[in-house]
């Protein structure tokens, strides 16, 4: 499905002026978030076999961000514009809040979704002589494989069955919906709340100017004190003392 997907948006994705480049942009922040919780991973696991495979994943995810970045980069000064820099992501702390069987199985569903999108678009950049943008997906899909087969084979060892570990993945995709869904909602609600907030202020601008509009010349406060408009300025020497 997701190569499907992949392979229907090529068209869309990578001729759009600029938009190439954001794309690959997009990569490297999520490769940047997937770096930051196998760090965690790596530091939380009770296993030391598993923290070192923790940690190598990490450091690919790490490289994978830099060349997405640098790919990125080079397509935009082609175009005169300037990089985007490197990604900072936001650490989810995914290991921690899913445990370690969740969290393997949520992995593993990223690592193969990623691996089928990325070999549709080598596959659409090997067909447009673009062997640089190829090489890329080629070099890092290496990689994804790796990733999906020993999270595969760990979640089995880890849950006790194929059976179960099926079954740890089916959950994942279900929290993973719902997190989407989580996300959409406040996303939703915070472009409402900007609506609503602009409606109120084009609705009660006239009535807050008309409220503080300054008092014309010539009108008197007939609750100030007595006669104290008439209150002469304090003189030099006063105000010297």
């Amino acid at each position: 499905m997701a190569a499907l997907r992949a392979r229907l948006v090529n068209p869309i994705v990578w001729r759009v002026p600029g938009h190439a480049a954001r794309k690959l942009f997009s990569f490297s922040l999520a490769e940047h978030g997937s770096m930051l919780d196998l760090a965690s991973a790596a530091h939380l696991a009770p296993d030391p076999e598993r923290r070192a495979l923790y940690l190598r994943h990490m450091l690919d995810e790490q490289r994978h961000a830099r060349m997405f970045a640098m790919r990125s980069a080079d397509l935009r000064l082609r175009d005169g514009r300037q990089s985007l820099g490197f990604p900072v992501a936001d650490n989810e702390d995914l290991f921690e809040r899913l445990g370690e069987l969740r969290f393997l199985a949520f992995v593993h569903r990223g690592e193969k979704r990623g691996r089928q999108q990325f070999e549709a678009y080598r596959d659409w950049f090997q067909g447009r002589g673009d062997r640089k943008s190829a090489s890329l997906f080629t070099a890092i899909i290496r990689d994804e494989t790796r990733h999906e087969q020993y999270t595969h084979d760990l979640l089995v060892e880890l849950a006790g069955s194929p059976a179960r570990a099926r079954a740890e993945i089916r959950a994942a995709s279900l929290w993973e919906k719902w997190r989407i869904w989580r996300r959409l909602g406040r996303v939703i609600a915070e472009q409402a709340y900007f609506l609503a907030m602009s409606v109120i202020y084009l609705i009660s601008g006239p009535f807050f100017r008309l409220a503080v509009r300054p008092r014309a010349a010539g009108w008197i406060n007939h609750g100030a004190a007595p006669d104290a408009a008439h209150v002469p300025p304090p003189s030099r020497e006063w105000s010297a003392a």
